[in-house]
């Protein structure tokens, strides 16, 4: 009988131990492989230690959050209201962001990167005010003007409406400008920037806004009476354009094409295969993600995440297979956003 008693003891003594003093590594360790964001605040907070040796920068890499958007509005822009829902496709976390007094009303529109671009819908002389904003941390980042839409470092973070464009570059608080048609994607790497719609050639400029080459367009999509719906994405080092055919959303289908060159000449070469990037595309732009960075589990390599352009509900692209599936989701409207608990400036 005080054997048994004894053991009791024991396993209680095992279940109320103070994990506070575990090597301080293996704390660091762990927080690294706590795939959602809310976990990983928890965990921190767990103890004093722990919350003190662990900052909020640290944390692990982040797959993307479907933001909520305005139901009576439109899929490409919404305006920020007092507060907006959350959902993880891949971690199931939900929860609710409330935004601050001076960002509610205003303009944003994704995908994004951590920080959603405002606008105001006042306009001088053509140019429009807007600011950084990352909703998780109340940061706010004022930029100067510039034309618009714009993207900030590069990331797909447009605006609507102009005919021209902009690259924030935040390393040296400065903006790239090029003209820019409207409805045209575009992406940036290595100093060039490249701007293109479904059917029509793909052009490339310097950052000085001066062409320097173009890329024939692609005779499957000149021969078809409405061109798809196409992406340019910087993906792992370069270029990729991904066209996607509207047929109805259980037979819709993708082509990716890899840009290529020689010492002469730009041109897509048609693929089947991104390795290990994952992409995921809104209803007007889109990014790409290395699943590398996440557990096995959470993701699917050389797949594209989408909202569908005539519902905005996500679904699932089997590049290999040429398979789809819709994703559950809550929202009538939503966009993509990579939660960050970073500055804008580090």
């Amino acid at each position: 009988m005080c054997d048994e008693s004894e053991r009791e003891r024991e396993r209680e003594r095992k279940m109320k131990r103070d994990w506070s003093d575990i090597p301080l590594e293996l704390v660091h360790a762990i927080s690294k492989r706590i795939p959602g964001l809310c976990d990983f605040v928890s965990f921190r907070a767990a103890y004093k230690k722990w919350h003190s040796s662990i900052p909020l920068s640290d944390a692990p890499p982040q797959l993307p959050w479907l933001l909520e958007g305005n139901v009576d509005g439109q899929a490409k822009t919404t305006n920020l209201q007092e507060q907006h829902r959350f959902y993880s496709l891949f971690t199931d976390e939900r929860g609710t962001i409330y935004v601050k007094p001076s960002c509610q009303g205003k303009r944003f529109r994704g995908p994004s990167h951590g920080h959603l671009l405002l606008c105001k819908t006042e306009y001088t002389s053509f140019r429009l005010s807007s600011h950084l904003f990352n909703p998780l941390t109340d940061e706010e980042f004022l930029l100067p003007p510039q034309p618009s839409p714009t993207n900030w470092q590069w990331q797909p973070v447009h605006n609507c409406g102009f005919e021209s464009w902009a690259f924030y570059d935040a390393r040296y608080s400065e903006w790239i400008a090029a003209e820019r048609r409207f409805s045209h994607s575009c992406a940036y790497l290595g100093g060039l920037i490249f701007s293109s719609r479904g059917g029509d050639c793909t052009e490339i400029f310097n950052v000085s806004g001066l062409k320097v080459h173009e890329v024939p367009p692609l005779l499957e999509e000149m021969q078809i009476r409405w061109p798809p719906t196409s992406y340019l994405i910087e993906s792992d080092g370069g270029i990729l354009r991904v066209s996607l055919y509207l047929d109805c959303s259980d037979h819709s289908y993708f082509r990716i094409y890899k840009l290529m060159h020689d010492e002469t000449i730009c041109f897509w070469e048609e693929t089947s295969n991104i390795g290990d990037q994952v992409l995921f595309l809104d209803v007007a732009d889109g990014f790409s993600m290395s699943a590398t960075s996440f557990p096995d589990d959470l993701i699917k390599c050389n797949s594209i995440y989408f909202l569908y352009p005539d519902n905005c509900q996500p679904y699932r692209y089997d590049i290999q297979q040429g398979s789809m599936e819709r994703l559950l989701c809550p929202f009538k409207i939503c966009t993509w956003f990579v939660p960050t608990l970073n500055k804008v400036l580090n």
